[in-house]
């Protein structure tokens, strides 16, 4: 998964080498463990200041949404997922990242707004 952040040069992201389940249908998440998860922020204009942060906590590594919750939350992994309070997250202006602490080091320091997404 791949995101840019709207008006700067910063491109967030994620690999899984797992599948999701987009038919998973409790009511909360179901995490998937492994070890070869990572997340990234890249910044164009300086590169030395990129990040690659690989899964330190392998249990949370990814998760499965919801059916009844995956039109406002995108690919989850452990830190870094996308929220939108519209199904369309290539059209809101309100995608987030939340800091939480499942990788080795945050890619951003603070909850992120106005993510516009590529692929």
């Amino acid at each position: 998964m791949v995101a840019k952040v709207k008006g700067t040069d910063e491109i967030l992201g994620g690999y899984n080498p797992l599948a999701w389940d987009n038919t998973y249908d409790c009511p909360w998440d179901q995490w998937m463990e492994t070890k070869d998860s990572f997340i990234f922020s890249l910044k164009n204009g300086n590169i030395q200041n990129s990040i690659l942060s690989r899964v330190k906590k392998t249990q949370f590594a990814i998760a499965n949404i919801s059916k009844n919750y995956q039109n406002r939350f995108g690919l989850r992994f452990g830190d870094f997922f996308l929220y939108s309070d519209k199904s369309d997250f290539t059209l809101d202006n309100l995608n987030q990242y939340y800091v939480k602490s499942n990788y080795e080091e945050k890619i951003r320091t603070s909850l992120s707004r106005n993510f516009s997404i590529v692929i």
